[in-house]
């Protein structure tokens, strides 16, 4: 199965980067803050941060983005100076950011550190990090002050936090209601076979919408696991995403197994890789996707 736009691919090659990373951090503008002009030349190094820039206010300031960056549109006209896997110092440079916005899942510690190497005190950094759905507004305020448009960063990142509260009240009537929860395998990747723990942002999701996360308990950020393995858990329903919403995934490894409650729930549900993956506001509607999936179970 594959997933181009911020694919799984991609995303578990940067998560498996970042697997000892696992706190939300705001880099050295914080230890500048004051000292200096806020910054008007800003790179991101990850698709969902120049939907964070946007949301606190401060697209038009940005001057490079990472490969797959597609929102807002104006950002598919911008140099690209990374992707998954490698990062174009030269280019970063040509750009003169002042600057720099990371995510630390996404990116070695070794690439972090060549970063800095480059360039001088005068270039800012701000690495992000969410864990949970609430995580993503702190971002955005983050960001916000950094570039002192703190409100614009703030109204948005409220709107995303009412969004998701409530979201979350109207899944806890519906788990009160059912008294139930619906056991879920999150498919990262097919071969090998992937998933994600609970510490995942899409873990917060699922256990927001009522879901039993299977393999939750795993050590590693994105465990790969046995196909009798999951068989044995037996889920009744099973996600992976994909480019876009006009893609299907090849699901026949688990409609095989006929006694499996996903095949027997015909609940096999790809979702936009776009407005899933990326810890940005738009995640909510993959959210809201999930929890109406799990609900159509109870």
């Amino acid at each position: 199965m594959r997933s181009q736009g911020f694919s799984i691919a991609l995303i578990a090659s940067q998560l498996l980067f970042g697997i000892s990373i696992s706190f939300s951090s705001h880099d050295s503008f914080a230890k500048q803050e004051g000292s200096q002009p806020k910054p008007q030349r800003i790179i991101t190094l990850a698709p969902h941060l120049s939907e964070l820039v946007d949301s606190a206010g401060g697209s038009e300031r940005l001057v490079g983005v990472s490969a797959y960056s597609n929102h807002p549109t104006s950002v598919k006209q911008l140099p690209i100076t990374s992707d998954a896997r490698s990062i174009d110092l030269e280019k970063m440079k040509s750009l003169r950011p002042d600057l720099i916005i990371y995510w630390r899942g996404g990116m070695s510690e070794s690439q972090i550190q060549s970063i800095k190497k480059t360039f001088n005190k005068d270039v800012q950094f701000i690495a992000v990090e969410p864990k949970k759905l609430l995580d993503i507004a702190t971002d955005i305020e983050t960001i916000g002050k950094a570039l002192g448009t703190d409100l614009i960063a703030k109204k948005n990142a409220d709107v995303l936090r009412l969004k998701i509260t409530e979201l979350k009240n109207t899944e806890n009537k519906q788990t009160n209601i059912s008294q139930r929860k619906v056991r879920v395998f999150y498919q990262v990747w097919a071969q090998p076979l992937m998933t994600l723990n609970k510490d995942h942002i899409i873990s917060d999701i699922i256990q927001l919408c009522g879901g039993e996360q299977l393999f939750a308990n795993e050590k590693v950020l994105v465990p790969t696991v046995s196909r009798e393995a999951v068989i044995k858990a037996n889920p009744e329903i099973i996600f992976t995403a994909v480019d876009n919403q006009k893609m299907s995934s090849d699901w026949s490894m688990w409609t095989s197994f006929s006694q499996l409650a996903a095949t027997k729930n015909k609940a096999f549900v790809d979702l936009d890789g776009d407005i899933i993956s990326r810890p940005s506001p738009r995640i909510m509607q993959g959210a809201q996707k999930i929890c109406a999936e799990i609900n159509r179970l109870r």
